[in-house]
């Protein structure tokens, strides 16, 4: 589980990078995100993903896959969203569009090597 100081949960919070931050995508998944002083993610899984055994499962894994990647991150408050496609995506794939994504938006550090 991720920890509570790295949750982003309020309702405003999530409007506040969405109306002020920048987005970026890779393949099923898009990145809205403010530079800010503490690092702050929150998850966003549409209706159109599948009933709600499915949109948890993939927030379940898309939460793992942050808290490996948690301390090579920037300070920011960042929002995940999913499309359809990525629920259908195996763990490591994902992890790797994660990460995809969050290097093109530089948050995450350039150094950083996956293990295979």
């Amino acid at each position: 589980m991720l920890a509570k100081a790295n949750r982003l949960t309020k309702r405003g919070s999530f409007r506040y990078v969405y109306n002020k931050g920048e987005r970026k995508s890779c393949g099923p998944l898009t990145l809205a995100f403010v530079k800010d002083r503490t690092l702050r993610v929150g998850f966003s899984v549409v209706n159109k993903v599948g009933k709600a055994v499915v949109r948890n499962k993939l927030k379940r894994r898309l939460r793992a896959a942050v808290r490996d990647l948690l301390p090579r991150l920037s300070p920011a408050q960042a929002v995940v969203s999913a499309s359809p496609a990525a629920a259908v995506l195996p763990y490591a794939k994902l992890k790797s569009e994660l990460t995809g994504l969050l290097r093109r938006a530089a948050l995450l550090d350039p150094n950083y090597e996956e293990k295979a």
